[in-house]
C-alpha cells in the first residue's frame, strides 16, 4: 500500500515507521473539495478518463454520490472538470433534487 497526500507545500517522500509516505504538490483548487466521497469520485474519474468510463463504474459512482448531500455535490461539481461535473449533477437529477 502507498500513502499519497496532496499538499500545496513542497513535494517530498518520507519514510515513517517503515512506510513510505508521498506528499504530492497540487493546486489549491484540488484541496477545496468539501465532500469525502466527491473528492474521491473526481480523482477516480480523472484517472479513468472520459473515454474509458464503463457503465458499471458510472453506476458505482452514482451509488457513492447518493451518500453525499445536494449542497456538497453542487459545491464540489464547480471544482471538477466539466465532464465530471455533468456526471455529478446528473446524479442529482436522477434523484430529482435539482
Amino acid at each position: 500500500m502507498r500513502f499519497v497526500f496532496l499538499t500545496d507545500g513542497a513535494a517530498r517522500e518520507l519514510k515513517i515507521a517503515g512506510v513510505k509516505v508521498k506528499f504530492q504538490k497540487t493546486i489549491a483548487k484540488n484541496l477545496s473539495f468539501k465532500g469525502k466521497l466527491t473528492v474521491l469520485v473526481v480523482f477516480a474519474l480523472k484517472e479513468i478518463g472520459k473515454d474509458n468510463l464503463q457503465a458499471n463504474e458510472l453506476q458505482r459512482i452514482n451509488e457513492l454520490l447518493s451518500h453525499e448531500t445536494k449542497e456538497i455535490i453542487l459545491h464540489d461539481s464547480k471544482l471538477a472538470p466539466n465532464w465530471i461535473a455533468e456526471i455529478m449533477l446528473n446524479t442529482l437529477k436522477s434523484k430529482n433534487t435539482v
